[in-house]
Parts: structure tokens; sequence; C-alpha cells
């Protein structure tokens, strides 16, 4: 992936986010369920949601649990911090996640949740953050893995093999960084409007299909349309890898 590219994509992208990404509130709960249990998250917990955007999980994870100290909030794009409610009771920073990681501080729980696949020196990431964790502390990956199960164009499947990070290779770098890893994942089962889902690729939702030209994604809409002539409905599922990484 091209750093321009997924510049472009969060920046253009910024005002409609959490419309093309929420699918449901169903969904959002369910993977925030999870995210909770896989963080063991307290009230007393200082908790970090790194490339966050616009503060949509964290809203949902403080449904959940009431935390006491306010939530750190970081992404490198400006346009989508200020897109998290007003009365969201976070921090907002706006930085990389590399660069964040090597800032001072020390945090209980860290999420990244499908943001990892974007930082290029995950061994100098993971580093970092396990020496500002406290002790005992947790790092969650949350992420989709490379091969997608998404009723996508062929080569926007065949380019996500490369897009997004390797659970495998995620896990060794973790352990190498001094992380004992458990990796566990879920499934959601989508149901969705075929026209509603074509409107998604058509402003792609994901960053994956910003890295195709306007022609290149008119051909797979075409493509799209008529594999999937004789249906209203899609039917998919959503598979997420949780690598939860603690310090002991």
């Amino acid at each position: 992936m091209t750093t321009d590219v997924v510049h472009e994509h969060y920046r253009r992208l910024a005002q409609s986010y959490d419309d093309l990404l929420s699918y449901s509130g169903d969904f959002v709960r369910c993977l925030s369920k999870k995210i909770v249990e896989k963080l063991r998250l307290r009230p007393d917990d200082v908790f970090v949601d790194v490339g966050g955007g616009t503060g949509m999980y964290t809203a949902d994870i403080l449904e959940q649990v009431p935390l006491r100290h306010p939530v750190t909030l970081v992404d490198p794009f400006a346009e989508m911090l200020a897109k998290a409610p007003p009365e969201l009771p976070v921090r907002r920073v706006c930085m990389d996640a590399l660069t964040f990681s090597a800032q001072p501080g020390h945090y209980d729980k860290v999420l990244m949740k499908e943001s990892v696949h974007h930082v290029q020196d995950r061994p100098a990431l993971f580093g970092n953050l396990h020496r500002r964790l406290n002790p005992g502390g947790i790092l969650l990956l949350v992420h989709i893995p490379p091969v997608i199960d998404y009723p996508l164009f062929e080569a926007a499947l065949e380019r996500s093999k490369t897009w997004h990070a390797d659970p495998d290779q995620l896990a060794r770098q973790l352990e190498a960084a001094g992380f004992t890893v458990e990796r566990d994942a879920l499934d959601y089962r989508h149901v969705i409007d075929k026209e509603a889902y074509f409107r998604m690729v058509r402003h792609r939702y994901m960053s994956l299909l910003s890295s195709f030209s306007d022609e290149e994604l008119a051909v797979g809409l075409q493509e799209m349309a008529e594999r999937y002539a004789d249906r209203d409905m899609l039917e998919f599922n959503d598979h997420f890898d949780y690598l939860t990484a603690s310090k002991r």
C-alpha cells in the first residue's frame, strides 16, 4: 500500500465514515463487546484507542465500561478526529501510531482496530507499546485477514492478500517485542441491501478500494453488477482476528 493512497482515503471519507462503516448498531456492539472482553477493561484503566478515527468504537465501549480516565483517541487525520462527538470524553491526539508510541506516557490497555496494517515498521511500534504499557497491560489488535469473503470484484479480493496484515506474522512480531499472544476470532454474518453495498464500494469504504483508479473501480462495479444481477440482498461473512498481546 502507498502512504498517499491511505492519506487521501481517510481525508476524503471522514465526512461519511461512520455511515459507511458501521453497517448496524448490532454489528458495532458485537465487535466492541468482544473488545471489552479481550482487553479485560476495568473502570480504572488508562485506555488508548490508536487509529480510532471518529471514535465510533470508543463511544460504544464507553457505554459498556464507565472508564474514569478520559480515553486517548489517536489518529493521524484531523478530519477523522473532528467527527468524534463533542460530548465524547476523549483526549484527541492527531498523530500516527508509530510517532505516538514513542511519546512519553504509560497506559494499561491499547486497542488497534483495523489500523495495524497501515503501519510500515510494526516491530518498532510493538516494541514502543510494550515499553509504554504498565505491567499486566494489554495491546489488542482487531483486524480482517488478507483473504476476505466479501462480495467484491476479483481484483479487489486479490489485492487484499497483500494489503492486509498476515496474522501469523503479527503474532511473531508481537512475541519478538516481548508480548504473550493469544489468538481468537469473530465471524459476523452480514445481510445487506445490494444497492447499499454497491454505494459503499462506490464511495471506497475500505482503504483497499482507494488503491483503484476511477476507471478500475467502475469496471469492478460492473463485474459485481453482473455477478449479483439476480439478487436484491447480499449475504457474506466478516471475519475478524483478535490478537491479545499481554505484557507480564
